[in-house]
């Protein structure tokens, strides 16, 4: 057995090297089961990886996650090659050593996520808030009167192409630095929550593959980084730099994720970043002018909505129509990612929670959370 060692120590250490990240992993997959374990991780190493790391990859002006994936996928096709003329050469050592350089690369990039991302999937529920109280049927017209109003102020404020697209009023840096104030702003209100660190959004040079994907982020956080699909929709970017910053964040949660960026996008002064929260949700709230009691309502709520917002919309959802080449895959591939990092509803979860209702009283039984966060937003600026 020492001969063994000896002759093939390059084997040896990988081999424990190996065994000692599983078993590390194996750890932390038991500890994410108690919440109280996964926000104190999430708070203290994963939060000191966050800062450590994240203030260096952040200048770096190119994606480092897709920079390390490609270097990857080009590194173990050609170790995999090796391994496989190795084996048929019957060098065996030399094979399996190259074979231990490919599970050993794998096992840390999976170790090193588990530890900076996984953990946050079960910390405690985020601190904001939304209202909780019943609203009567005849506040619902008033109240998306009171929102309509603005979306016809800030998409007056926009200026939009002959199809419809809104032309970004920023660059990305300019996006960044002003989504740095606004995370400045939710520190702020609501404490320690999120980790004080803010990193920057990169645009992926294979956005023109996640298009066709329909992923218009994706965050790898042994990298720190919130990775953009610049070919998402221009109404869409502000939202989704958010939300993938978010990520980085300590919210992993998709839905949460989702919410906060929304609640980021409509309290912001900025006219862009409103648009971009109306454009994502304004249909919960609309939705709820079928249950006023009032048969015309609802048209005439959608038709008080600036012409440019709706054809902007219809403009995304042709242009989402138009790149589906790989939707169902790419859908498909992140149903099973998040399912197994315990988002039970999976891809559902980027969804607003549905509105329940009594279809034959023709009443609304329980509110969804967008229309919620409507609610509070619409009664702290209008006091009952």
């Amino acid at each position: 057995m020492r001969e063994f060692v000896k002759k093939h120590i390059g084997i040896t250490v990988k081999a424990i090297l190996i065994l000692l990240l599983i078993v590390f992993t194996v750890v932390l997959i038991l500890l994410k089961s108690n919440t109280a374990i996964c926000e104190a991780w999430t708070r203290s190493f994963a939060r000191w990886y966050q800062s450590a790391f994240g203030t260096i990859f952040k200048y770096i002006p190119f994606s480092l996650t897709e920079v390390i994936f490609i270097t990857l996928a080009i590194v173990g096709f050609i170790l995999l090659y090796q391994f496989t003329t190795c084996m048929l050469k019957h060098k065996y050592s030399v094979g399996v050593n190259k074979m231990l350089t490919i599970v050993l690369t794998a096992t840390t990039i999976i170790t090193l996520y588990q530890a900076t991302a996984e953990m946050a999937y079960n910390r405690e529920k985020h601190p904001i808030t939304v209202y909780e109280e019943q609203v009567d049927k005849t506040e619902f017209r008033k109240i998306n009167d009171y929102f309509i109003e603005d979306v016809n102020k800030v998409t007056a404020e926009m200026q939009f192409e002959e199809n419809g697209n809104l032309i970004c009023p920023y660059s990305i840096k300019e996006m960044n630095d002003l989504l740095e104030d606004e995370f400045m702003r939710l520190n702020h209100e609501y404490g320690d929550y999120f980790t004080s660190f803010t990193t920057r959004a990169k645009p992926m040079v294979t956005s023109f593959l996640y298009r066709e994907l329909h992923i218009t982020g994706v965050t790898f956080m042994p990298t720190t980084e919130g990775n953009i699909n610049y070919l998402n929709v221009n109404a869409l970017k502000p939202l989704t730099f958010a939300h993938e910053i978010l990520h980085t964040k300590g919210v992993m949660k998709e839905e949460d994720a989702d919410f906060i960026a929304l609640y980021l996008m409509l309290t912001s002064k900025n006219s862009y970043f409103r648009y971009s929260g109306y454009y994502f949700s304004l249909s919960s709230l609309y939705y709820l002018s079928n249950f006023t009691g009032v048969d015309t309502d609802y048209q005439e709520v959608i038709g008080s909505i600036n012409n440019s917002f709706k054809r902007n919309q219809n403009f995304g959802y042709t242009y989402w129509k138009e790149h589906n080449a790989f939707a169902d895959f790419g859908n498909w591939v992140n149903d099973i990612y998040l399912k197994l990092s315990g988002e039970k509803e999976g891809t559902s979860s980027y969804n607003d929670t549905p509105t329940d209702v009594d279809k034959e009283k023709q009443e609304v039984i329980h509110f969804s959370l967008y229309q919620k966060l409507y609610f509070k937003l619409y009664y702290e600026a209008n006091p009952k």
